[in-house]
C-alpha cells in the first residue's frame, strides 16, 4: 500500500490557539480566498504528482468510520477527541473519514496542536478529510491545503486479490462543484463504474437535499447542479453520498442512491451522533451518541 502522505490523518490533543476569531461574514457569501476552481486544479496537480491510492485491507470486510461538523474552538472539542479515541480502539481493518468543518469560524487550523499528522499511516491511524465551507473561511484554503494537501480524490478498496469498493471525495466547501470538478466527477465515474467495484461510494460536505434553512444560502447547491448531479450519480449506479453541513441526520433515496446526512460532531449541540460503516458484502451502518458531557 502506498503511503499516505497526501491525505493526513489527525489526532485531537488539549492544546489550541490562542485566541478565537469571529464569523467571517464575507466568507458566508463568497470564498474570499482561492475559488473552487483553483482549489479543483491544485488537488489535481497534488494527485498527479503522488499517484493513485489503493488500500489493501486485507479482508472482505472492514469498518469505516464516519464524522462531520465537529467546528472544534480552542476550548470545546471533546466529542472529536471521543470519535478519535473510539476510532483508534477499534479493531482493524479500518479507517475513519471526517467530512467537513473541522474547524468553527476561526483562523485556526495552523496553530491548533489538535492537528497531528504522520509522514507514512497505516489503516489503523487512517483518517480522510473533507474541506467544509468552516475549513475555508478567512480565506484559508491555503492552511487547508497545507495540512491536508487535497480536497478532491479518490481511493479504492481491495482484499489483497479483489477491487472491494471505491470511495471518490468532492470539495463542496463553497456549496458547488464548478464546471471542471463536475466534469472531472462524470469522466472518472464513467471509467471506474465499469471495474467491478461492489459499491461506489461519494462523500462531501454540503448535502443534496435541502429540508430546512439553518444553513442559510449555504444550505446545498443550486436546483440545476443539483438536477444533474443525482443524474450523474444515479447513471452510474453510485450506492451512497455521505454527508454533513445539516447537523442534524437524513435519509433520502433518490433514483437508486441513498443520500444520508450526519449529525454533527460540535460539542455545544445537543442530541449528536456519529456513523460507523461495516463494509462486508453488505453495508451495516450503525450511528453512536456522543456523552453528555
Amino acid at each position: 500500500m502506498k503511503k499516505l502522505t497526501y491525505i493526513l490523518p489527525f489526532l485531537l490533543l488539549l492544546t489550541a490557539c490562542s485566541k478565537d476569531s469571529t464569523l467571517d461574514i464575507a466568507g458566508m457569501f463568497s470564498s474570499n480566498g482561492p475559488s473552487v476552481k483553483t482549489r479543483f486544479e491544485q488537488s489535481m496537480t497534488f494527485n498527479r504528482n503522488k499517484g493513485p491510492l489503493h488500500m489493501n485491507m486485507g479482508s472482505d470486510n472492514y469498518t469505516v468510520y464516519v464524522c462531520t461538523d465537529s467546528h472544534i474552538t480552542r476550548k470545546t472539542h471533546k466529542n472529536l477527541d471521543y470519535f478519535i479515541a473510539q476510532y483508534q480502539a477499534a479493531p482493524s481493518p479500518k479507517f475513519a473519514i471526517h467530512l467537513g468543518d473541522l474547524i468553527d469560524a476561526q483562523l485556526n487550523i495552523p496553530c491548533a496542536d489538535s492537528i497531528i499528522h504522520f509522514p507514512g499511516q497505516t489503516i489503523k491511524d487512517t483518517v480522510f478529510m473533507t474541506t467544509g465551507n468552516h475549513d475555508i473561511y478567512f480565506k484559508q484554503w491555503d492552511i487547508f491545503r497545507d495540512y491536508f494537501k487535497t480536497s478532491v480524490y479518490w481511493f479504492d478498496t481491495y482484499n489483497g486479490a479483489k477491487k472491494l469498493d471505491l470511495f471518490i471525495c468532492l470539495d463542496t466547501a463553497e456549496g458547488t462543484l464548478g464546471e471542471d470538478q463536475l466534469r472531472w466527477l462524470k469522466e472518472l465515474l464513467s471509467v471506474k463504474s465499469k471495474e467491478g467495484y461492489r459499491r461506489i461510494i461519494v462523500y462531501t460536505h454540503t448535502h443534496f437535499w435541502k429540508l430546512d434553512g439553518s444553513q442559510g444560502h449555504t444550505s446545498n447547491f443550486a436546483m440545476e447542479e443539483t438536477y444533474e448531479l443525482a443524474a450523474i450519480l444515479a447513471q452510474y449506479d453510485v450506492n451512497y453520498v455521505w454527508s454533513g453541513h445539516q447537523h442534524a441526520r437524513q435519509s433520502v433515496l433518490f433514483k437508486g442512491v441513498n443520500y444520508l446526512v450526519l449529525d454533527a460532531t460540535k460539542d455545544s449541540e445537543n442530541g449528536q451522533s456519529y456513523m460507523t460503516v461495516d463494509m462486508g458484502e453488505n453495508a451495516i451502518y450503525h450511528y453512536y451518541d456522543y456523552p453528555k458531557w
